[in-house]
């Protein structure tokens, strides 16, 4: 049990809203048994971390203190190669990774994404 309780998980974020990554959080809470999320955001080249985004994730780890929240940002854009890479470099299965609904652009169908879960 302590080790489910310590699996890391991984959301891949756009930069969302708070109201978007409480979501997250709350699905995390009641439907994972981990009580750790690691927060990512892929930087294009010349892209910052959004405003507010690091106050949001600061509110968020307040309002949930039973899950320990970690904030990754890094160059990259999000697809299979790279979530298979990040699942390989942290030691993280890819179904215990998660992303937002993709947008009209994205170019991967879930199905590609080998495992990797939609949650919001």
């Amino acid at each position: 049990m302590r080790e489910l309780n310590e699996q890391e998980f991984v959301y891949f974020t756009k930069g969302d809203n708070v109201a978007n990554l409480n979501k997250v959080m709350t699905y995390v809470e009641e439907n994972e048994l981990t009580n750790h999320l690691k927060i990512v955001l892929l930087l294009r080249e010349g892209q910052q971390v959004p405003a507010g985004l690091l106050t949001d994730l600061g509110v968020l780890d307040r309002a949930y203190p039973n899950i320990h929240l970690d904030f990754v940002a890094r160059p990259g854009r999000f697809g299979p190669d790279l979530s298979t890479e990040l699942s390989e470099e942290w030691g993280i299965p890819k179904n215990f990774m998660f992303i937002g609904s993709p947008g009209d652009k994205f170019r991967y169908q879930v199905s590609e994404l080998g495992g990797v879960r939609l949650i919001v």
